[in-house]
């Protein structure tokens, strides 16, 4: 679906393919110095690399040498586009896509659709239009790899700052980066800052413990490959179009569709049918504006109530970069268990090809608002007041949805159904009644807190970690906590959760079938369906039942 769409879209210059092939991409320029490219081919030959250089028209005429130097090592090729004076029409840059295209193909007998703009222009429009008519992909780039003021640098450590900013751990799935390779004054220097950017930015991404790494572990496939545009391209079942078009989403997806209608008359009913809530949140400085008994009624267990026996749930919550989320991907694979990913939208923009290759494994997503703003404050004086009016809640948990629909909108999992789910974490697990009562009129189902939290962003062992999450998911007698729903974390705040979480797993396996520690890994999506009411066991029934929760 997706290649017959993006190829020659007219309005994007792709910084990433949109794509849940599990890869970086790496496109270089700059062909017109032997001694570089030779470093730059060298490396990437010794370590299995593979890249779209593009070429231009003026070195499609004076570098064959180099052309066809890249073609030896196996590398892949693309129609370099370059400014033309005065800024050029639209069938001028049409032209010049045309002369290198037949170039390409009549000296090196290679049929290319891959456009790049190669520098500033005062007519990138004309360039979009021209790469459209001539059915191309225009490629930019996520990452310039180039800096001006590193050009008389001598070693990547003085280059590797002004590339990448702090909180940059990694490079994004099939995101763009582009290399010049006669910029530097050191010859060598182009291939020294490709390999640090791999080791820094690529490899950190894979997951990687005592006994389990992708180098002696043939199973362990977390590793991101570095791979050319045309790669990516060749796998076009992990194509998608970005944003997720409208007429490809089916009516119950839609933004207006489920609104609840949520009034002062129905609201109680409705928020103590759908809210499932969490043990340590009661308190007024957690629950705003609520009566005494809707706070006395309002669930505290966060349990699922009518969850098989055995199951338990496993929840992440935040947003992450590709090196702190697909460690948590392989885990889950690794064990064939699958969990909700509670994603704040305000970044996840930016990386739509991680969020697809989440559900892409068979997990669920739900909201945990765009900016995660929580309902409310506490002040000074232990006061709890709304944070963001009515509206602006609304345009908050409005948003989220929106922007999650647009990147896995079109997506289904295992059984057929979405793999968008309407649930909504709300952040900081704190809610007021107005809030609330935006949230379930937007069309959030359930408001889904949970029986226990990890608190891994602040773990000081993995051992330790692992003790907590067992003690979730355990009653003190060693059962199964039924229902119980782990709250955890995928940003890398929360670096020692997938090792806890596969210690966890690992244990569980190992446990005997009809051993009464023995849990099952549920979806919250196949449980929280239309009609579930989560009073159907209250607070009260669990203590005259004498159930632990």
């Amino acid at each position: 679906m997706a290649l017959a769409r993006n190829q020659g879209r007219q309005a994007e210059k792709w910084r990433f393919i949109p794509s849940t092939h599990q890869s970086v991409i790496f496109t270089f320029g700059g062909l017109s110095k032997k001694e570089p490219l030779v470093h730059v081919l060298d490396e990437m030959k010794g370590n299995g690399m593979h890249g779209t250089f593009f070429v231009t028209e003026r070195e499609l005429k004076r570098n064959a040498e180099n052309i066809r130097l890249i073609q030896s090592y196996g590398q892949d090729l693309g129609i370099g586009l370059t400014s033309i004076k005065g800024g050029g029409t639209a069938a001028e840059y049409a032209m010049q896509i045309r002369r290198v295209r037949d170039g390409l193909q009549q000296q090196y007998g290679v049929t290319v659709n891959i456009v790049r703009q190669m520098a500033s222009s005062d007519n990138e429009a004309g360039m979009r239009e021209a790469a459209s008519a001539m059915k191309c992909w225009f490629v930019g780039q996520g990452l310039n790899a180039v800096q001006s003021k590193d050009k008389q640098a001598q070693s990547a450590d003085e280059v590797m700052p002004h590339i990448f900013g702090k909180w940059t751990t990694s490079l994004n799935r099939n995101e763009i980066v582009y290399i010049r390779t006669d910029y530097y004054e050191k010859p060598d220097l182009a291939a020294e800052v490709m390999m640090a950017i791999k080791h820094q930015k690529v490899d950190n991404i894979a997951y990687a413990a005592y006994g389990d790494n992708p180098e002696d572990n043939e199973q362990n496939d977390s590793a991101y490959q570095i791979v050319s545009v045309q790669d990516v391209l060749a796998h076009p079942a992990e194509l998608y179009q970005y944003p997720v078009e409208s007429m490809d989403l089916p009516i119950e997806m839609q933004l207006s569709y489920g609104a609840k209608s949520i009034t002062r008359t129905n609201f109680r009913q409705e928020f103590l049918k759908r809210y499932i809530g969490a043990p340590e949140v009661g308190a007024t400085d957690r629950m705003l504006g609520f009566s005494q008994k809707e706070l006395a009624l309002a669930d505290k267990t966060g349990l699922v109530k009518t969850a098989a026996p055995q199951t338990v749930f496993l929840t992440f919550d935040d947003w992450g970069n590709d090196d702190s989320i697909n460690k948590l991907l392989y885990v889950l694979r690794k064990h064939r268990v699958h969990a909700t990913f509670f994603v704040i939208t305000k970044n996840m923009v930016h990386n739509p090809n991680l969020l697809r290759a989440i559900v892409a494994d068979g997990n669920e997503v739900g909201s945990h608002t765009d900016h995660h703003v929580p309902m409310l404050r506490v002040d000074e004086k232990g006061r709890s007041h709304p944070i963001e009016d009515d509206e602006t809640y609304r345009l908050n948990v409005r948003s989220s949805y929106e922007k999650l629909l647009e990147a896995i909108g079109d997506m289904t999992i295992e059984g057929g159904r979405p793999g968008l789910t309407r649930l909504m974490r709300p952040p900081q697990l704190a809610i007021s009644r107005n809030g609330c009562a935006v949230a379930l009129d937007e069309g959030f189902t359930y408001l889904v807190s949970g029986s226990g939290s990890a608190e891994d962003y602040g773990a000081v062992s993995m051992e330790s970690l692992e003790g907590i999450m067992d003690h979730i998911v355990h009653k003190r007698n060693g059962d199964v906590r039924r229902g119980a729903i782990m709250i955890m974390h995928m940003s890398g705040t929360a670096a020692r959760t997938p090792y806890a979480l596969d210690l966890l797993l690992t244990k569980n396996d190992q446990r005997p079938e009809g051993d009464r520690k023995k849990f099952k890994v549920g979806l919250l999506g196949d449980y929280l369906i239309d009609g579930y009411d989560q009073r159907m066991v209250t607070p009260k029934d669990m203590r005259e039942k004498q159930i632990d929760f």
